[in-house]
């Protein structure tokens, strides 16, 4: 895969702004007669995603060549919903965990995700609420490049809490937008945190920012048996300027072929100019770090049911 650099421009700094304009504008348009929504008689809904993939290739006596591979994923995503028409409280969590061997290697992860994410909210209209939003977002087992360690649980771990508003217009999405997100950044592991990565000065355990963001979900059968689950965040730090800024996008495509086998695509971008990969040379000689934009992909079929 190519790497690409990220090069902020001035419109970045004036996105969040644009957004909450335009939002507001559709919203005035739209819901002039907009009213707070009825008291609903099952508040409570509990809903979810299992998931367990597979894919494996054999080669016997095979003239052509071929390594032997084994690769699993497995995905679990449970949501709580409670709504009662005037308050709301949305409460979500996203574990995924994937391993590939390849020939006599050692087996290695693929896919490690461990997300958790709570919203709580007050409706004052139809399609807005005033919400406070937590999120917490690490991986379960350490990574490594060769021998050095490069991560692991709660290092690095980013978290977020706000208070903003809630833009709903329909159940499949919405558009969160705060003025005032604290954005934190832990390294709890000590090797990693005496390197100063992530951000973090050597020795350190976090690094705390502040500023406004923006978060946008979706989740909707776009065609019949096919699957979005989609999440896009953006976070502007002011307490050292206006530079680049924090982006993570998110997405999980399921394709169903019947009730209990699916196709399933996942898909991650993310951009941290405190996350920072190992440059090169030819000759495979590191030469420094940078900031890059980051790109992961999964695919596989197997076992999917919903409840």
């Amino acid at each position: 895969m190519k790497s690409l650099y990220y090069k902020p421009s001035g419109a970045s700094s004036n996105l969040f702004l644009t957004l909450l304009l335009l939002l507001i504008s559709a919203n005035h348009l739209s819901c002039q007669t907009d009213s707070t929504s009825s008291a609903i008689d099952k508040p409570w809904k509990f809903t979810g995603t299992f998931a367990f993939n597979l894919n494996e290739s054999t080669f016997t006596n095979w003239v052509a060549g071929g390594d032997n591979q084994i690769s699993t994923t497995a995905i679990i995503k449970p949501d709580l919903i409670f709504d009662n028409g005037k308050w709301s409280w949305e409460t979500s969590l996203d574990f995924r965990h994937g391993l590939q061997k390849i020939g006599s290697d050692k087996a290695k992860k693929s896919d490690d995700v461990l997300r958790f994410e709570s919203k709580l909210g007050k409706r004052f209209s139809k399609n807005w609420k005033f919400s406070g939003l937590y999120t917490f977002n690490t991986q379960a087992r350490p990574s490594y490049d060769g021998e050095k360690l490069v991560s692991t649980f709660m290092a690095p771990c980013y978290t977020n809490l706000s208070l903003g508003f809630d833009f709903s217009p329909y159940k499949s999405l919405s558009v969160y937008m705060t003025p005032a997100n604290l954005r934190s950044t832990y390294v709890l592991n000590d090797t990693i945190a005496d390197r100063g990565d992530f951000g973090v000065n050597p020795g350190k355990r976090a690094l705390i920012m502040f500023g406004p963001s923006f978060f946008v979900s979706y989740k909707d059968e776009v065609l019949k048996n096919v699957l979005v689950d989609t999440k896009l965040g953006y976070f502007q730090n002011v307490l050292d300027g206006v530079g680049d800024p924090v982006v993570n996008w998110d997405a999980v495509l399921t394709m169903k072929v019947n009730k209990f086998m699916a196709t399933t695509f996942t898909f991650g971008l993310f951009y941290d100019k405190n996350s920072k990969v190992d440059v090169k040379d030819a000759n495979g000689v590191i030469t420094g770090k940078a900031a890059k934009v980051q790109f992961k992909q999964t695919f596989g079929f197997g076992l999917n049911m919903k409840w």
